[in-house]
C-alpha cells in the first residue's frame, strides 16, 4: 500500500479553499469575543495583547453564561445526559435487556468521566458560540480516551454528500526537539532518521532544538481498507498521515490537476515521500460540531456571536464615547484671552486665577471657558446601553439560561413555568444542530470504544443480537424539549380530579398506566421506578384472585356455620 503525499497536499489545498470563505468571519468574531483563540488565524506573536479593544465586556459575560449553560444543560458531568437503547421499545423493557443496556450506558459515561472530555467540552462550547464550529481530535490511549481541542483556523474539513466531515486536515508547528521526541524511533540505541527530513536531522544534531517545523496531519477514509480481511495494522477504515512541510512546496501550486493524469510531483521523490507517522483506526478519530449551515458547507454559518456582532461593536463604541465625554467634562480644554498665555493658571482646588480688566472685557466677562460644551444625555445613553446589553444577552440565550437566578422571587411558580416553557422553544434549532453534529458522534464513538475495549462489560443478551442500538438524549435541555406537552397533561389530570369529586365514574375514562408511562418517557426517570406492565398485570391478577378467594370464604363460612348449628340441634333431638 502506497499513500501519495501529493494527494494529501491536494486535499489540503481544496480544504483551505473552502475554509477561506469563513476565515474573515472567524477573525472578526474571534477578535471581539474570544481573542486568544485567533492566534493561528492572525499569526499573532506570543505575549502580544489581544483584547485591548474590548471596553464593555457584556458579551463576554453572556458568552460565559452560554458555555456554562450548555455544559450543564447538554453534556452534564453531574448527571447522565444520554441513555442507550434499541429502536424497539418492547425489547428495551425485557428485564435482562434493560439491565444490560443500563450497564452499557453507565460504562460509557464512566469512560467519558475518566477522560478529559468534560474539560475539553468547555472549550468546544466557546468555539461553538463564537465561530459556530468546534472540533475534537480523539486519541485512543491505553485504557482510555483523550480529546484535543483543535485551534480555529488550524484545521480544515471536507464533507461527503450527507454533510458529514470525512476529511480533516490539521496544520500545526512543533519544535525540533518535540518533533523528534514525538515521532522518532530508535534502532540499537540510535535515532532512526528514515521518517525525518535531512533538515530536521541537521538541526537536531546541531543542537538547534527550539526551531519550529510546520507539520500537516491528514485524516481520511482508507482507500485500501478491505472489510473482508481482519482489521489489523493498516487495514482499517480510517488512515492518519502526518508529514513535514517545512522547506517543501506549499499547497498553492498550479500543477494539482496533473495528479489525476498520472503526473509526477517532486513531493513523491526522495525525502518528499517520507511520513512522520502512518496510523490506521477503526473509528473516525475526529468530530466537528457546527451550527446551522446550507449547501453542504463544512462550517457553521449562524451563531450567537455572529448575530450579536453589530450590537457588540455598537456597545463598545458607545462605551468609548461615554468615557471621552466624561473626560472632557472632568478635564475640559479651555479658551480665553491671548494675554493670559503667560499668566499663572492653575486648576488646583481653592486656587485663584487673576484677570485684568482687558482680559475680562475680551472674554465677555467670563475669563476662561471650555472649548466644547459637552452635555451628554446621560439618561438616554444609559437606557440605550441597557437595551443593547439586553439584546446581546438574549442572542446568547442568557434570558433562558439565567432566568431563575435573575428572577428568584418576582413571579409565581405558574408564571415561571409558562415563561420557561416558552423560552425552551427558542433554543431548539441550535440544540438540534448540536445533536446531529456533536452529541450523536461523541456518544457513538464512546459506545463503539467501550464495546471493543472495556473488559468489565459482558456480551449483550441474545435478544439484542443484531439489533441496532443508539443513544437517546436525556440531558436537561432534552428533557425540557420533550416535556413540552406535560403542562397540558397536568391540566387534564387536574380536571379529572375536580370532576371526580362530583362523579367518580369519570375515572373510568382516565388511563393512569398510560400517565405513568408518559411521565417516565418525558422526564427520563431512573430505571426501575415504574414496574414493567407485565409485572403490573400479574400483580393485579393476583390481587383479583385474592379478592375472589376472600369472597368465597365470606360466602362459605356462614353456610358451614349454619350447617354445623343444624347438626348440633339434630344430635340433641
Amino acid at each position: 500500500m502506497e499513500y501519495k503525499k501529493a494527494h494529501c497536499e491536494y486535499l489540503r489545498y481544496q480544504a483551505k479553499q473552502r475554509f477561506d470563505k469563513v476565515r474573515s468571519t472567524w477573525i472578526d468574531c474571534g477578535k471581539w469575543a474570544l481573542p486568544h483563540r485567533t492566534k493561528w488565524l492572525l499569526s499573532q506573536t506570543e505575549g502580544e495583547r489581544n483584547n485591548h479593544h474590548i471596553v464593555d465586556p457584556s458579551h463576554i459575560l453572556a458568552l460565559r453564561s452560554y458555555v456554562a449553560g450548555f455544559l450543564e444543560g447538554n453534556t452534564s458531568a453531574n448527571r447522565p445526559w444520554y441513555r442507550i437503547g434499541s429502536g424497539n421499545p418492547e425489547i428495551n423493557l425485557v428485564p435482562e435487556n434493560h439491565a444490560w443496556l443500563d450497564k452499557f450506558t453507565r460504562r460509557t459515561l464512566v469512560t467519558l468521566s475518566s477522560s478529559n472530555f468534560y474539560h475539553a467540552a468547555g472549550q468546544f462550547y466557546y468555539d461553538f458560540g463564537v465561530f459556530n464550529t468546534g472540533a475534537f481530535y480523539i486519541d485512543e490511549i491505553k485504557g482510555g480516551l483523550f480529546f484535543h481541542n483543535l485551534t480555529p483556523g488550524a484545521y480544515y474539513a471536507i464533507n461527503n454528500g450527507y454533510g458529514e466531515a470525512v476529511v480533516l486536515v490539521r496544520e500545526f508547528s512543533m519544535t525540533v526537539k518535540a518533533l523528534v521526541d514525538t515521532y522518532g524511533k530508535k534502532k540499537d540505541g540510535k535515532h532512526d532518521w528514515s521518517n525525518f527530513s535531512s533538515n530536521v536531522r541537521k538541526m537536531y544534531e546541531d543542537g538547534n532544538y527550539t526551531s519550529n517545523v510546520d507539520v500537516v496531519h491528514v485524516i481520511k477514509e482508507n482507500e485500501y481498507f478491505d472489510p473482508v480481511k481482519p482489521q489489523a495494522l493498516l487495514n482499517r477504515r480510517w488512515i492518519s498521515l502526518t508529514y513535514e512541510i517545512g522547506g517543501q512546496r506549499g499547497p498553492n501550486y498550479q500543477e494539482t490537476a496533473e495528479f489525476g493524469a498520472g503526473g509526477i510531483d517532486p513531493l513523491d521523490k526522495e525525502e518528499g515521500q517520507r511520513y512522520l507517522s502512518v496510523k490506521a483506526s477503526k473509528r473516525k478519530p475526529f468530530i466537528i460540531g457546527k451550527s446551522d449551515t446550507s449547501g453542504n458547507f463544512e462550517y457553521g454559518e449562524k451563531g450567537p456571536t455572529l448575530d450579536a456582532l453589530g450590537l457588540i461593536k455598537s456597545l463598545n463604541k458607545k462605551a468609548i464615547g461615554k468615557d471621552q465625554a466624561l473626560e472632557q467634562m472632568l478635564r475640559p480644554p479651555l479658551q480665553g484671552p491671548a494675554n493670559l498665555k503667560k499668566s499663572y493658571i492653575t486648576t488646583a482646588p481653592n486656587s485663584y486665577v487673576p484677570l485684568d480688566a482687558q482680559s475680562m472685557a475680551t472674554s465677555q466677562g467670563k475669563g476662561l471657558r471650555t472649548i466644547f460644551e459637552v452635555n451628554p444625555a446621560i439618561g438616554s445613553l444609559i437606557q440605550d446601553v441597557s437595551d443593547l446589553r439586553q439584546q446581546i444577552g438574549e442572542l446568547y440565550y442568557a434570558d433562558y439560561l439565567l432566568y431563575l437566578s435573575r428572577n428568584p422571587k418576582t413571579r409565581t411558580a405558574r408564571e415561571t413555568d409558562a415563561i420557561v416553557q416558552e423560552q425552551q422553544l427558542v433554543i431548539g434549532p441550535n440544540l438540534q444542530s448540536l445533536n446531529w453534529t456533536f452529541n450523536v458522534p461523541v456518544a457513538e464513538f464512546v459506545m463503539d470504544f467501550v464495546l471493543d475495549e472495556d473488559p468489565y462489560l459482558e456480551p449483550p443478551p441474545d435478544a439484542l443480537a443484531g439489533q441496532f442500538i443508539r443513544p437517546e438524549f436525556i440531558s436537561v435541555f432534552a428533557q425540557q424539549q420533550k416535556a413540552a406537552d406535560l403542562p397540558s397533561v397536568d391540566r387534564y389530570i387536574a380536571m379529572i380530579t375536580n370532576v371526580g369529586q362530583v362523579n367518580p365514574k369519570i375515572w373510568d375514562k382516565a388511563n393512569l398506566d398510560k400517565l405513568a408511562d408518559l411521565y417516565e418517557d418525558r422526564l427520563f426517570l431512573p430505571a426501575g421506578l415504574n414496574n414493567p406492565q407485565a409485572k403490573v398485570d400479574a400483580m393485579r391478577e393476583q390481587a383479583l384472585a385474592q379478592q375472589k378467594r376472600q369472597r368465597m370464604l365470606e360466602e362459605t363460612i356462614p353456610a358451614v356455620a349454619g350447617a354445623a348449628k343444624d347438626m348440633r340441634v339434630t344430635n340433641k333431638q
